[in-house]
């Protein structure tokens, strides 16, 4: 004969581990469309660069550099939202170790350096890129 009540546990567990388990695979399927909608903005941003400053050489053309200007700003900005967002678990950690090697990449271009520097200077936002080698956030 079949005892029903263990059965019933059984499928009672069954069914806890399946729910947990599509809790996690939602959880991570939103994790990574979020991520993917922080790529977007960084590719928008850097696809208005000329590649003259992603490869770290110098531009001279005033309305050239004021455009370069503003888009190393952007960038700026996303990457303080990404640095909060991390410290905050949202981002995940294969995807904050590409980002931290490539935000430490691009501050060290020296268009980048500038516009840093112009903004701690102007204290126009709070931004800490010097927390990519805090450990908290890695």
């Amino acid at each position: 004969m079949i005892d029903w009540n263990i059965v019933n546990t059984v499928a009672t567990a069954v069914g806890v581990l399946f729910g947990a388990f599509e809790i996690r695979l939602s959880k991570q399927q939103s994790m990574a469309s979020f991520e993917d909608d922080l790529d977007r903005q960084y590719r928008t941003i850097t696809m208005n660069l000329p590649v003259d400053i992603l490869i770290g050489k110098a531009v001279t053309d005033k309305d050239t550099l004021s455009m370069i200007r503003e888009n190393i700003y952007n960038y700026c900005d996303l990457c303080n939202k990404q640095i909060y967002f991390r410290s905050h678990g949202r981002i995940s950690h294969p995807t904050w170790l590409s980002w931290g090697a490539g935000m430490r990449a691009h501050f060290n271009r020296p268009m980048f350096k500038k516009v840093y520097e112009e903004i701690n200077v102007e204290q126009v936002m709070n931004i800490e890129i010097p927390e990519l080698k805090n450990a908290k956030l890695w």
